[in-house]
């Protein structure tokens, strides 16, 4: 007996080396770099922000329908009430565009046996840009988001996964099943039930600072959600990654930017903190979730620098080729040049007779807040002076991504930046306050109040549409008077109506900068 048992210990021991050994050659075959096209990798690549595995979001919706549809069924499945680019059928798992599959795994960056879902740099920075219900749409890479509402997506996630009682490896493996008429394989419940664990984990070990995710019925009301679609709060973010801060008094909204041609730019950011453009991509992954650590595989590491690399020489679109049906009035435009040259190429410069940019004499420099008259919570937020020097010495030295200090620093205001496709940098100014470019440059009155959600695009005034009232499309009431949210300032060529104001003159810089 005493033999017999130690015979089978041995073997139990081989088994566990052999299965080790197994593991070892096996596993980093879970996760090859795929070779795709620059664009492919912007909509589809991983840049480290892996959520959740696969089959987890699949029927998260499914589980949750009061948080992935909180203005009920009639008003479309969440992809429509988030904002969404819809993807194309029987691409990318059917999920919409910036929602990427991999074989990472969160945060750690490590080989997966199944497949998790994740952010790509496609997500904040597609957008689709229609006229009416009747227009199928024009999707354009490289524009800012206009309709995404991550932060309440995010919010509804969140509130799924602490739920331990409807979000279980059961009733996923049930939804599953019913979904996709087949059922959920052993390895992905055990990766299922290993990512729950580590998700809520890690959630419930910030609640005390960071507060528990909103319930279903809030999560389109701007008092308690303050960003709203097009918007985020990434500085909250990196607040709470890197200086483990709540940062509750954080109203430092931004836009999802319009990333062309980010070779004309000296600084990468709207306030000119971050001048190399990888950094800044990089502080925009960490702010998602990607980590340090998972940045330095290769085939992330590869990913990001190839976006970067694309986003550097991406052209933007056309406004003759996104609206045939209203031409550019050339003697307009012609007009709209000479007022362009005169009161706007100082600070954005503008296209030469090739086409290339040509450089403003006060273009890349910061505007302060007192000069541009904008809101100041981006460049003013309580932890502003700390948090660059926070998130550098987060990056260890040595990483293939950590910044020079001299590329980065605090400015107090908002730099002079080119103005390429300015038609798709909607809503204007950094923290989207500002609907069109009828208002942006004065011609017309710029809205106090607005609703925002998956907004029609206005080609005339040149920019976004807001009903009266609000609807399921456009739920979100933008009020222009509450902190953050100030649509004052970059009152260029003239205020409305003040000294010199010249409407005809404003008509024909509205059609020329349809050009730009």
């Amino acid at each position: 007996m005493k033999r017999a048992l130690q015979l089978t210990a041995i073997a139990l021991t081989a088994l566990v080396l052999l299965a080790t050994v197994a593991l070892i050659v096996i596993e980093p075959g879970w996760a090859k770099s795929e070779q795709r096209a620059p664009k492919d990798t912007f909509l589809y690549g991983s840049v480290g922000v892996e959520l959740m595995p696969l089959p987890v979001l699949q029927v998260m919706p499914d589980l949750f329908p009061e948080r992935f549809q909180p203005a009920g069924a009639a008003a479309g499945d969440w992809i429509d009430q988030f904002g969404f680019v819809r993807g194309k059928p029987g691409v990318n798992e059917g999920l919409p565009i910036g929602l990427m599959v991999s074989n990472y795994r969160a945060k750690s960056g490590d080989p997966s046996p199944t497949r998790w879902v994740g952010f790509s740099c496609g997500l904040c920075h597609t957008a689709i840009i229609q006229t009416d219900e009747q227009d199928p749409g024009v999707v354009v890479v490289g524009m800012g988001n206009h309709s995404l509402d991550l932060f309440a997506w995010l919010e509804a996630v969140q509130g799924s996964l602490l739920d331990e009682e409807r979000l279980t490896v059961d009733t996923i493996s049930r939804a599953y099943e019913a979904r996709f008429k087949k059922p959920l394989g052993a390895v992905e419940r055990l990766m299922v039930k290993l990512s729950l664990d580590a998700a809520r984990a890690d959630l419930q070990s910030h609640l005390p600072g960071w507060d528990a995710p909103h319930e279903a019925a809030k999560l389109r009301v701007p008092r308690y959600l303050t960003n709203g679609p097009s918007r985020t709060q990434a500085f909250r973010e990196l607040v709470r990654f890197f200086m483990n801060r709540p940062a509750s008094e954080d109203r430092a909204h931004s836009k999802l930017p319009s990333i062309f041609l980010q070779r004309n730019r000296d600084w990468a950011q709207a306030d000119g903190s971050v001048s190399d453009p990888t950094t800044r991509s990089v502080f925009a992954v960490l702010a998602a979730g990607a980590t340090p650590e998972n940045l330095v595989v290769p085939g992330i590491r590869g990913n990001l620098q190839q976006v970067v690399d694309l986003t550097l020489h991406l052209q933007g679109p056309r406004y003759a080729d996104v609206f045939p049906k209203h031409p550019i009035d050339p003697a307009k435009a012609e007009r709209g040049r000479n007022v362009y040259m005169r009161y706007c190429n100082d600070c954005h410069g503008a296209p030469g007779p090739d086409g290339t940019w040509q450089r403003g004499r006060l273009q890349g420099q910061v505007m302060s807040v007192e000069a541009i008259g904008t809101d100041p919570e981006r460049v003013g937020f309580r932890y502003y002076e700390q948090l660059i020097p926070a998130v550098y010495d987060a990056i260890p030295d040595g990483h293939p991504f950590k910044p020079r200090r001299d590329t980065l620093r605090s400015t107090g205001g908002y730099v002079n930046a080119p103005l390429e496709s300015v038609f798709t940098r909607v809503p204007y100014l950094h923290n989207g306050s500002v609907l069109t470019l009828a208002e942006l440059i004065n011609r017309v009155p710029r809205r106090e109040v607005f609703y925002r959600g998956r907004n029609f695009y206005d080609p005339v005034a040149v920019g976004l549409k807001s009903p009266e009232q609000p609807d399921s499309r456009h739920y979100y009431l933008f009020d222009t008077r509450v902190r953050g949210n100030s649509n004052r300032g970059h009152a260029y060529p003239w205020a409305y109506q003040g000294p010199g104001w010249d409407p005809v003159a404003l008509d024909d810089l509205l059609e020329y900068l349809k050009t730009l």
